[in-house]
């Protein structure tokens, strides 16, 4: 059976959630539970969803991500979706190597999910999505005839048009139809979704921001090694924290879950728009990953922890130590410092903040890995550090974070979205020592109220 990131059971609504990754995880994990540790929680005006589409307008999405991607392509979309009357449980995600190139390879295992998706929901056809890379599996699962019949629509995203002859009705949304927008931006962003959903459902949606909803939120996906989305074999905390400095509020867990090979977790209730680190640790390594997500305020069905083996190439290339604090920070709209750019400021302790989006980022970078570069030990130049940017989607920037050796500092994260300044987006976490931490920040592609 293909890993397709399923998650067979009733939510509300669905949202942006994940990390990109330095490294493994240590030992330090409770057995599985959940505790009464309370979060400090924002205030935030619910809305309801609208009323459920009828199945024969909304049949199952299957959403195929790219090269250097996952499931997490899916989730602002899945969540606006949901928010409109799309059933959650009919929003499918195929997760599959993100670092190769089977492009046959990949198409039987979309294959395979179709088949399972057509005999669960008992239908005869899907919506398809390809994003990137995806439209090529995409491109090749439609060139076969009895695949074809089973795809009632098909959505290209920024990668290969649409198959000629068309042998489904097609769209294929670039960069070009959207200004100011890049590659994984026309994924996510609601002017994209606005346009599949009109051409899926036959109607313009109601809902294209990404509103908080009145029930409680849940969220359920996968801890994955990235960028071959293999299940994350850890322990996985979930904690609750002070908003104000990212500090744990309890002396126990607010969940703890023993992670199998597949990495699959949940559902987990969690207050909406509440923070919480989401700490990995297995007996495979000493090194702790806490991952630090902007705070839900719709439930998620996606969740997607992006990690990495201890001794992989991304830790081996971070300069790590007792005396700073190394991050990397992401979120699934690119960052851009040229024209109308992003602000990501970062601060010790009310100290100073330091700009990260210098010019060298671009505009395609996705996740930033900001530590110290071992050639200028102590000081934050700001200047491009090795290997990062010759990555897919990534970049590095040298900043020295001091650490302390119990994380009982504050490193603060301050985004301002480009064309979106007037709400920025915080997270405070605390400072570890990059010697045996990885830190992960995640912030929502698009600002959201209450978060």
């Amino acid at each position: 059976m293909i890993n397709s990131g399923r998650v067979r059971r009733p939510l509300s609504a669905l949202v942006l959630v994940a990390a990109l990754a330095l490294t493994g995880c240590s030992s330090d994990g409770d057995d599985d539970g959940a505790s009464a540790a309370e979060p400090a929680v924002a205030t935030v005006e619910g809305t309801d969803p609208l009323p459920p589409l009828p199945d024969d307008v909304a049949l199952p999405i299957v959403f195929v991500h790219g090269f250097a991607g996952s499931a997490q392509q899916i989730e602002s979309n899945a969540m606006r979706l949901v928010a409109n009357g799309y059933p959650a449980d009919r929003i499918v995600a195929y997760d599959h190597d993100g670092a190769g190139l089977d492009i046959p390879g990949y198409a039987a295992g979309l294959t395979e999910l179709v088949d399972e998706t057509l005999a669960e929901f008992d239908v005869e056809q899907v919506h398809l999505i390809g994003h990137s890379r995806g439209t090529a599996v995409g491109n090749l699962f439609l060139s076969d005839p009895a695949s074809a019949a089973t795809v009632a629509k098909y959505v290209a995203i920024d990668g290969r048009p649409c198959p000629e002859p068309q042998v489904v009705p097609c769209i294929a949304p670039v960069q070009a139809q959207f200004p100011g927008q890049t590659h994984v931006e026309v994924a996510t962003s609601k002017e994209s979704f606005a346009a599949q959903y009109e051409f899926l459902v036959g109607q313009a949606p109601e809902v294209v921001d990404i509103v908080p909803q009145r029930e409680p939120v849940e969220i359920s996906g996968r801890a994955v090694n990235f960028p071959a989305n293999t299940g994350r074999d850890a322990t996985l905390d979930i904690w609750a924290i002070d908003a104000a400095s990212g500090a744990r509020t309890g002396d126990e867990p607010h969940a703890s879950i023993e992670l199998g090979p597949d990495g699959e977790f949940g559902p987990v209730e969690l207050e909406n728009a509440a923070h919480y680190e989401y700490a990995l640790s297995s007996d495979a390594s000493p090194v702790v990953h806490h991952l630090y997500l902007q705070p839900y305020v719709r439930s998620s069905a996606f969740v997607r922890l992006l990690s990495s083996e201890a001794d992989g190439t991304i830790r081996q290339n971070t300069n790590v130590g007792d005396e700073h604090t190394a991050l990397v920070i992401m979120r699934m709209r690119e960052w851009h410092a040229q024209g109308d750019p992003d602000v990501l400021e970062l601060s010790v302790d009310d100290g100073e903040p330091v700009d990260v989006i210098t010019d060298f980022v671009g505009n395609s970078a996705i996740g930033l890995h900001v530590h110290d570069d071992v050639a200028t030990p102590g000081e934050s130049t700001t200047a491009k550090l090795p290997y990062f940017g010759e990555q897919p989607f990534q970049s590095g920037i040298d900043v020295f974070l001091p650490a302390s050796p119990d994380g009982d500092g504050t490193v603060t994260a301050r985004n301002l979205p480009r064309g979106d300044a007037g709400r920025p987006q915080t997270l405070n976490v605390p400072n570890w020592p990059s010697s045996g931490h990885t830190v992960s920040l995640v912030f929502a592609d698009w600002a959201v109220d209450g978060a």
